[in-house]
């Protein structure tokens, strides 16, 4: 596969560097993100970058983007209160959960549409260091938070292997505890509009395949599954608890990259383990090309050439802050 252009032209500078997040409403969290410009004065890509906010309704319907909120030096670091810089977006009554993006947009990039940038700036900024989104519940201050990073997302133009392997052993699930896996579903456009379908297994810790389902996330939006919810649903939520309540989840998605997050959380405390959820292998350098490709054609036969049995597993459902 050949190596993404040294320069990509009619690129929205909003863009250029991004930190995108679920905004956990329905579950009772307000959301705090610490976002930085991370490469430090001197290094050749180095700029101050000026932020907005832009969010999504559950239906991934576009809210609007605010004003600039702050700008940042070379190095600097902020923390910033997603809920209350919403509050003219997503009005307080919205009971519904959202999407909503960091732009980070260079200096000389400002007031423009379209761009032309070139692709080593991009990913100098991509690459330079995670953002810290933070999730406290309310009222009982219970505070969680996870370290990554969305770069430019669903664009042919970087590459033509969009795909989503999530390999995550830590399906945790009791009488109090639910393992619930967040799929986000972004890009480098507003005018984005696929949706992305993920397939998955729930192994048992001995490689067991407990029951198999499935999720569309569409654009601009995310998809929180609930462990509970889908093996209660296939029957074998009371022998999965009995067995030890631990298990493993495997998703593939072969038309497009879904961001994904697992949050196992308790619902009487409001407790969260939160992580981002990718195997390791997508943290290789030479993880792309034909290798991506084989690799998923292999995991494709392996679990997911047979036809789905029985119905969807729901997509969306008013889970409770509190058990």
């Amino acid at each position: 596969m050949p190596a993404p252009p040294s320069h990509i032209s009619d690129y929205d500078p909003r863009f250029f560097r991004t930190c995108t997040f679920p905004l956990l409403r329905r579950l009772g969290y307000g959301t705090r993100v610490t976002i930085n410009n991370g490469l430090p004065a001197g290094s050749p890509s180095a700029t101050p970058l000026a932020i907005s906010l832009s969010a999504w309704d559950e239906s991934g319907s576009y809210l609007g983007t605010t004003d600039q909120i702050a700008e940042l030096s070379p190095g600097e670091i902020v923390k910033l209160e997603a809920e209350t810089l919403l509050d003219s977006l997503l009005p307080t009554e919205v009971e519904g959960d959202a999407l909503a993006t960091f732009h980070l947009v260079p200096e000389g990039l400002r007031g423009s549409t379209s761009t032309e940038v070139a692709t080593k700036d991009l990913m100098a900024h991509m690459s330079a260091s995670d953002d810290f989104v933070e999730f406290h519940q309310k009222p009982k201050g219970v505070i969680t938070g996870v370290a990554y990073q969305t770069g430019p997302l669903n664009d042919a133009r970087f590459g033509s292997s969009r795909s989503t392997v999530v390999q995550a052993p830590k399906v945790i699930v009791s009488d109090t505890v639910d393992t619930l896996f967040c799929l986000m579903n972004l890009s480098t456009s507003f005018d984005y509009d696929n949706q992305v379908e993920m397939d998955f297994w729930i192994l048992g810790p001995d490689g067991k395949r407990i029951t198999r389902g499935w999720v569309e996330v569409p654009p601009f939006t995310y998809r929180l599954v609930s462990m509970t919810e889908t093996l209660e649903r296939a029957g074998a939520l009371d022998d999965f608890r009995e067995a030890g309540g631990r298990g493993m989840f495997l998703g593939y998605s072969k038309n497009g990259t879904a961001v994904p997050l697992s949050l196992t959380r308790n619902r009487s405390s409001g407790a969260i383990a939160c992580d981002h959820t990718l195997p390791p292998i997508f943290y290789l350098t030479s993880w792309g090309g034909e290798t991506r490709l084989k690799a998923n054609a292999r995991l494709e036969q392996e679990f997911f050439s047979a036809p789905r049995d029985g119905d969807a597993v729901p997509t969306y459902t008013a889970i409770p802050a509190t058990a």
